[in-house]
Formats: C-alpha cells, structure tokens, sequence
C-alpha cells in the first residue's frame, strides 16, 4: 500500500507537469525578447565549498567506500559562452579550481581475508578542471536536436589519517591506525543527444529595458511592443562588446539615450551608467521545452559506466521585473553492467529580484528513484528531498558574489548521499 501510494504521486506529478506544457502552447520566437543574446565572460576570484562525498571501488573480491563531507577553498578560474540566437543556442565554458581540502568521514575496506571500518580525517590540495558544451540546433520555431558533452577530472596530493577496528578471517577485532600520504585521481566523461519540442529565450535584455524605462520615465505606461524595440537595441549595443578590449558604460548608454531619444521620442535621461553596469544578472528565461534521447557516462570509479535514456520537461515563467518561476520534471533509465535503476526529479522554484543589483532563489526538488533487477523484479522506491536556497549579487559592475546552499533529506543508499551542500564564490567577472 505504501509504494502503491508513492507511485501515484510520482505518476500525478509528472502527467501534471507534462500536461501544464501542451496546454500552454509553445513560446516560440516573440515572448518576451527577441530571440538573440550572445554574451562571454571570463571569472576569476575564490570558491569555498562543503559538500558531501561518496567513493566506491567495487569488484567480485572486495568492497572499498568512503563516505565523507569535505571543505574546500579553491582559487576559481571560469570561462563562459551564452550564445542564444532563433536558429541555435549554444553554451560552452571551462573551469579551473586549485586550493586546500580537509575532511572527515568513514572507510570501509572490505576482502576475504578481513573488514576495515574506520573514522578518516583527509587534509592537502586538490585540483578540478571541467569542460563542457551544450548545443540546441532549431530545424524551425518548435524542433530541435540536442548534443552535449561534458568531461571533468579531480586530483587529490593529501594524507589522511584513520582509526577505527579490523576484523580479521577468523572475526578477531583489533584496533585500526593507518596515516598515510596518498594521491587520488578521479575522472568522468558524459554526452547526450536527444530531440526537443519548445523554446526557452533568455528575457535579460527584456527585464533591463522594463526597468529602465520604468526608472526614468515613471508615470508613463509603455507597451510590450516598445519594452521589446528597446531590448532589442540594448542586445545590439551590448553583443558588440570585445571581452579582451572591455566596455564603456558612458558610451553604450549615450548610445541607448540616442536610440530613446530618435525612436520613441523620449528626452534622453542623465545618471543611467550606475543602473546600467549592474544589469549583467545572471541569465532569465521564459518559455517551456520537452527533451528526450539517449545518454552515456563514465566515471573512474563506481558506477563507472552508464548508458540509457532520457525524459526532461522545463518550464520557466518571467512573472515581473521581480520574479521568475521555475518548474522541471524528468526520468532517466539507466543501464548498467549489474542491476539498471530509474531516477525521477521533479523541481519547483522561484526567483526573487529585489533590486538589479540583487537575486533570490528557493525551492525543493524531489529525487525518487528504485533499482530494476528485472521487468518482474522491481526494488522498494527511494525517496530524497532537497530544498534549495541560492543568492547572487553584484556588489559593482565587476565584482560578484555567488552563494549556494542545499540540504538532502535522504536515507542511506545509492542515489543521494544525505546531508547539507554549500557554496560560496567571490569573484571579479570580465565581460
């Protein structure tokens, strides 16, 4: 009774969300935005994060596992491309992160010949690089195919201390002690392909023309029309940026003043540049999509090779110059070498802008999952919850703060590792 109670709320959710997405029709090419956004960053500052880990090195003959929650402080070296335009979108960045770590957990070293069960406390440098792409290639306003690729490797130089109890084969405990200096390499490959329905447009360039001239014409009431003439114009000032050369704030704004001023008739307004460098927010979008093919991953440890497919629905809303609402729901099947499993998200969030300067973000995703040993044989559902809160700011026009905060509320299994994730990221941003 109870799975059969699980299994109709994870089955109402999805025709829910799946049916909000054919109901609403398709955002194509004209809500809220034009369809073009194009802009490339380089950051560069310090990311502290604390996050929980699992390390799994399984065979026929032994067991090796490492549960643990590690701290780390890392100078952050990140380049990234938004390229959003009504034929394709595309994203591509690489990321850089070298700095100390130190920890605490437990081991569990298991063979024929004895069980290790220890507390471990690692401490010493590591190194993460990452490279990934993403492309959305439209065949018209509604179809498009999907390719993504994303490659990452963690390199631990740390020692780690550990105590705790060995049993031996003949189930004699003795006492544990094992401080060693080790080195640690961990690598993954991901790719998907897949077909998608529907359209999301960035609404950045929509959300500062409705806050400008909100701003500096108050009491007059423009038209959805005229707020989409001036995001237009503010994409073609701002796609014309050289990242290596930098940007005039005083240019580009008498260049918007100009534009104002000869196509709506509008006295040209003073002052703009402080508003004006503060409206790099991160992106917004609005519209919804159905996504769906096949995957592969690898990773250097377990589960190391995973193939399968894919169902991803999202759905986002600009609700007002201060909100944006989020929804997304999804179903993977993975295939693996032992037994297959299924995993479901389901999201629901929010935005909160109260000011250009500032961004707010709440919500909770929901991440069942079971494990399939057959069609006939299905395990017992798993269920996590994980609410999430973000916050970003600009404290000027180049330098950010990004925070991050989420707590999976789970059991022990394998498919979320319980317990709180935070991130914290000062950086300076050149664009």
């Amino acid at each position: 009774m109870y799975y059969s109670f699980s299994y109709r709320i994870i089955i109402f959710t999805f025709v829910f969300l799946f049916a909000a997405f054919f109901s609403s029709g398709q955002t194509a090419f004209g809500e809220p935005e034009a369809t073009t956004y194009i802009k490339r960053e380089f950051n560069a500052g310090l990311k502290f994060k604390v996050t929980p880990e699992r390390d799994l090195i399984k065979t026929d003959e032994s067991l090796f596992s490492v549960e643990q929650t590690i701290g780390t402080a890392a100078i952050e070296l990140v380049s990234k491309n938004l390229i959003y335009l009504p034929a394709r979108q595309e994203q591509w960045s690489y990321r850089f992160e070298l700095g100390p770590f130190m920890g605490n957990g437990n081991l569990a070293d298991i063979t024929a010949k004895e069980y290790i069960d220890a507390e471990l406390s690692p401490s010493g440098i590591r190194g993460n690089l990452q490279g990934s792409y993403f492309s959305r290639f439209y065949w018209d306003s509604k179809n498009y195919t999907i390719v993504s690729v994303n490659a990452w490797g963690l390199y631990d130089i740390y020692r780690r201390n550990a105590e705790g109890t060995v049993i031996d084969s003949n189930n004699v405990s003795h006492p544990y002690e094992d401080d060693s200096n080790l080195r640690k390499l961990r690598y993954g490959f991901q790719a998907k392909a897949g077909w998608g329905i529907g359209r999301m447009n960035p609404v950045n360039h929509f959300a500062t023309a409705q806050y400008m001239l909100e701003k500096y014409y108050p009491g007059r009431n423009f038209s959805e029309e005229e707020i989409r003439t001036v995001a237009r114009e503010i994409g073609h000032i701002k796609h014309q940026r050289n990242m290596r050369t930098g940007h005039s704030a005083e240019n580009e704004t008498k260049q918007l003043a100009a534009f104002l001023n000869s196509k709506l008739f509008l006295e040209s307004p003073a002052g703009m540049e402080s508003d004006w460098e503060l409206t790099e927010f991160r992106p917004r979008f609005q519209g919804s999509r159905l996504e769906f093919g096949p995957f592969f991953n690898y990773y250097s440890r377990e589960p190391d090779m995973v193939y399968g497919g894919y169902i991803r629905y999202e759905n986002q809303k600009y609700c007002s110059l201060k909100l944006n609402r989020i929804l997304s729901a999804g179903m993977n099947y993975n295939g693996y070498k032992k037994d297959d499993w299924v995993t479901f998200e389901a999201t629901a969030g929010w935005n909160w802008y109260p000011s250009m300067k500032h961004e707010i973000g709440f919500g909770v995703r929901y991440l069942p999952g079971m494990v399939v040993k057959s069609l006939d044989d299905l395990q017992p559902l798993r269920h996590a919850v994980i609410p999430y809160l973000e916050y970003f700011t600009q404290l000027n026009s180049r330098y950010r703060i990004e925070t991050a905060f989420a707590y999976r509320i789970a059991n022990e299994d394998e498919f979320v590792m319980p317990g709180p994730e935070l991130s914290v990221s000062i950086y300076r941003s050149s664009y």
